[in-house]
This record gives C-alpha cells, structure tokens and sequence, in this order.
C-alpha cells in the first residue's frame, strides 16, 4: 500500500536554465515535491525519464532535438501511468490548439507566464 506522505518525484525539463531553476527552485519549497531529475532538450528528458521514473514530469513545449509535445507521446506509449504537463510560452488559442494535439500525450498544458511568479527561496 502506498503511502500518502510520500513526496511526488518530479523531472523538470526546459532549454532555458532561467525557468529550468525558477521552477525547481519552487518546487524544491514546498515538501510534497522530490525533484529526481532535469533535462535540456527532449532527447534528454527521454533518457532521463526512464532512468529516473518520474511520477510527474513537468516540460517546456518549445525545446530543441525534440519538442515537449513529441517527448510527451514517447513517454507516455512507454509509461502510461507517468502524469506530463507542459508549459509553453504560447498562451490563448496557440496553446489550447496545441494541447488538443497533446492529448494523447500531456495530462495538461498551461502558459509559463503562470509559472513566471515561482521564484521561491
């Protein structure tokens, strides 16, 4: 039986270092979270998902090699009970036409610009 105080491991992937450690720096605040990994680009993110087996990953949708949308529908063919959110830049109908595309692959998709307040610590 699984425990309810134990803490969601959490990838983080974003080709910006700048939002890559706002983000963890967040979560890093809050106790629920257990930050086990990031990567730079979505290659990256594939490889370290399967190293690490996330319960969550968090990821950039606008990265190099492979985007997070592509990556998002790797994952989840390959652990389809790991939860994918995707954040972007795009906001308004860009992003919610993108995330209609991502439904097979993200749990869900929202705008950085509501990220952009995590500078916790």
């Amino acid at each position: 039986m699984e425990s309810r105080n134990r803490r969601i491991r959490v990838l983080v992937a974003d080709d910006s270092p700048n939002a890559l450690r706002s983000v963890c720096r967040f979560l890093k605040s809050l106790e629920e979270f257990e930050i086990v990994g990031t990567a730079r680009d979505g290659q990256h993110l594939l490889h370290q998902a399967a190293r690490f087996h996330p319960d969550l990953v968090l990821t950039d949708l606008s990265m190099p090699q492979k985007n997070g949308l592509e990556a998002a529908i790797e994952l989840r063919r390959s652990f389809p009970a790991m939860r994918v959110l995707i954040f972007s830049e795009l906001s308004g109908l860009s992003l919610r036409s993108n995330a209609r595309i991502a439904h097979g692959g993200s749990s869900q998709a929202f705008p950085k610009k509501t990220t952009s307040g995590l500078n916790a610590g």
